[in-house]
């Protein structure tokens, strides 16, 4: 396991780090499963300021109070208090203090060979902020450990147990917060698909409205409703021309024409597919009473979009 430390080489370029309060970790042996390097306190600074091409190790940050920005790999994040950062091995970034209302840190650096298989098995891979986390007492249990006792082969386990801790928290909140986002995203996207039922169906359109790719409205949508868009919507319109079939005296054609569907062939052709039955037929049924009003939807043979 390789041990650069937090100041060394050209790697890093640090700012106005001075009234940094932080403790370097004495490592007798390297052959162990986690090496803490350094931990501390960074106080509010407007001139605070650090900048890795290539990080060689694990960063976690805790924003306990005040506002910054990560940039990391390229991508901007605004940082606010409950922020936690994790800056991963590899990774080019750079973080620093609002010049208003500059951040405090809690943090700590460390070296963990088996814990990049770790991150992507629990969704943390590529994830380097996790809004209002509630690790603020454990990254604070870190930075005491290491103050009161600089000896990694002393706190090792104690300190991988809180890391732990952390990251399960961190990969909790991420996970729940990712379950929410994708609820609003596919409610989001049904709402524009029910606005195609008059209309061509529009994917393309729908997607571009949400900011999103058509691969990820497919698969957002299918995810949460077991159908893919375009089945959806052609569900929603034979659904509809039941309705019209049943209460109203529009001919095949209007209906056909008032759903927009090419012609009224390739509708009476697609609602016999979905109801087993002819539109003529269908409205001949429920006029004579043999089809209920309410009838539970048809079985959905085929989920697949083309």
């Amino acid at each position: 396991m390789p041990h650069v430390t937090f100041l060394g080489g050209n790697n890093v370029t640090m700012k106005g780090t001075d009234p940094e309060i932080r403790k370097f970790i004495y490592c007798p042996s390297e052959d162990v499963p986690f090496i803490l390097d350094v931990t501390g306190i960074t106080p509010p600074n407007p001139e605070y300021y650090i900048s890795r091409e290539c990080c060689d190790h694990y960063i976690l940050l805790y924003v306990t109070k005040g506002c910054g920005t990560l940039e990391y790999n390229g991508i901007h994040y605004d940082l606010r208090q409950r922020d936690a950062v994790l800056i991963e091995p590899g990774s080019r970034h750079r973080y620093y203090a609002d010049r208003k209302d500059p951040f405090e840190l809690v943090w700590a650096n460390f070296f963990c060979d088996f814990l990049d298989d770790y991150l992507s098995g629990i969704g943390l891979k590529g994830n380097p902020v996790v809004r209002d986390a509630p690790c603020e007492k454990q990254m604070s249990e870190i930075v005491a450990i290491g103050m009161n006792d600089p000896n990694n082969d002393h706190i090792l386990f104690r300190v991988m147990r809180l890391v732990d801790e952390i990251l399960l928290l961190l990969a909790e909140k991420t996970y729940f917060e990712s379950k929410k986002n994708h609820s609003h995203l596919s409610h989001a996207i049904k709402d524009l698909l029910d606005e195609c039922v008059y209309g061509r169906i529009d994917v393309n359109g729908a997607a571009e409205k949400l900011h999103i790719s058509k691969s990820s409205l497919y698969r957002e949508f299918t995810k949460s409703f077991g159908i893919g868009p375009h089945q959806y919507v052609l569900q929603k319109k034979i659904d509809l021309a039941k309705t019209l079939l049943r209460r109203t005296n529009f001919s095949v054609k209007d209906i056909a024409d008032k759903l927009s569907f090419s012609d009224e062939f390739y509708f009476s052709n697609l609602f016999k597919k979905k109801t087993g039955i002819s539109p003529t037929a269908f409205r001949k049924e429920a006029s004579a009473g043999n089809i209920p009003d309410n009838p539970p939807p048809p079985r959905v043979d085929d989920k697949s979009d083309s």
